[in-house]
């Protein structure tokens, strides 16, 4: 009997992480209502890479006034877990002269959970030759590569092998630059039961858990992160949008989440910090790192960056009031940024790191 009651809950958990027709079609739903409440005008389309025949899938704004010079494009990269629709409060103000794009990385979101190499630095090379064909398939000459977190890293990874492609690196909150810090009798160590949960999910892909809820997770992280609601808005938000976005766009099998978890170390660590590899970029490629002031992510690796790369353009900024989503958090301060970095009004990088040079759109 216990035996019968285990198999039952196991085939149900089973049926949860079941990507189907109809789960596809919830997503679709979430999205465009995503798009929906800042008034969007989109196109969305999957386009076709070489390895292993997988396809990203890709949103699209064209620009209001005059066409892409030079077939310079604005592309949006979203972190871990995030999809190309979180950038929707800035797709209209970017796509002034430049058409605008945002993508899954393949083996994410929307695109083909195609399945990488065990090898870590095979696997990022899999994924940036990915978005070199996407570039290509796009007629793209150049890029003002835009990367969030997790995406900030594959957009300096790419800009390391196809650097004659990078218009301009704008990296946000980006994740992996630090080397990993070994604790000492200086700092404070963590207790012991951290230590071990740590550890414990170092086995797991970041969002096992969630799938593992099934169709509760929406209700279930909402609870428990109710500011997503606030930063990326909806209509009929009732209907809690971004939740069930989340939720359905990580849904299918993870295989961009297993070749994360080959690249980290515990907890969270790259095993190939960009700090390291950073400098290896061309030095016609300009880097402006954003963070957000009440962000969680170390502007450390920028300032080291900024100060060893010499005869090269690194700014860094910082919006105040914002988080981690600095995109989301302060639409209005990033997307001028971002205009700014692109009509070449900032022509000089910031020569100090100091939180008062930084701006705050009211």
């Amino acid at each position: 009997m216990a035996f019968a009651s285990a198999q039952a809950a196991l085939n149900t958990v089973i049926n949860w992480t079941r990507f189907t027709e109809d789960t596809l079609e919830k997503l679709k739903r979430a999205e465009s209502r995503l798009l929906e409440h800042h008034d969007v005008e989109y196109e969305s389309k999957h386009v076709q890479v070489r390895f292993k025949k997988g396809e990203m899938y890709t949103i699209s704004v064209k620009p209001r006034e005059g066409e892409n010079p030079n077939g310079e494009a604005i592309v949006f990269i979203p972190g871990l877990g995030s999809g190309a629709a979180m950038f929707a409060a800035n797709f209209e103000s970017c796509a002034k002269h430049h058409a605008v794009h945002a993508l899954d990385l393949l083996g994410f979101g929307r695109s083909t959970r195609t399945k990488f190499s065990n090898d870590n630095a095979i696997a990022e090379l899999e994924m940036v030759e990915a978005i070199e064909d996407w570039r290509k398939e796009m007629g793209i000459e150049k890029m003002y590569l835009i990367g969030h977190a997790f995406g900030g890293y594959m957009a300096s990874a790419y800009a390391l092998e196809h650097p004659i492609r990078v218009a301009h690196l704008i990296l946000v909150d980006p994740w992996g630059f630090a080397e990993k810090v070994e604790y000492n009798e200086k700092m404070i160590k963590p207790y012991a039961w951290m230590s071990f949960l740590g550890g414990v999910a170092g086995y797991f892909n970041p969002f096992s858990p969630m799938r593992w809820m099934g169709p509760y997770a929406p209700a279930i992280v909402q609870k428990l992160r109710p500011d997503l609601i606030v930063r990326f808005p909806g209509i009929h938000d009732k209907d809690n949008n971004i939740y069930k976005y989340v939720y359905y766009l990580n849904l299918p099998d993870p295989t961009g989440e297993t070749a994360y978890m080959n690249m980290t170390l515990p907890v969270g660590w790259a095993k190939r910090p960009m700090i390291k590899r950073f400098n290896g970029i061309d030095k016609n490629v300009g880097a402006t790192f954003i963070y957000g002031s009440k962000s969680w992510v170390d502007p450390g690796p920028a300032i080291d960056i900024q100060s060893i790369r010499k005869n090269a353009y690194v700014d860094i900024k910082i919006v105040r009031g914002a988080g981690t989503h600095v995109y989301a958090d302060d639409a209005d301060a990033f997307n001028k940024l971002v205009t700014d970095i692109v009509e070449g009004r900032l022509t000089e990088p910031s020569n100090d790191f100091e939180l008062e040079e930084c701006f705050h759109s009211d």
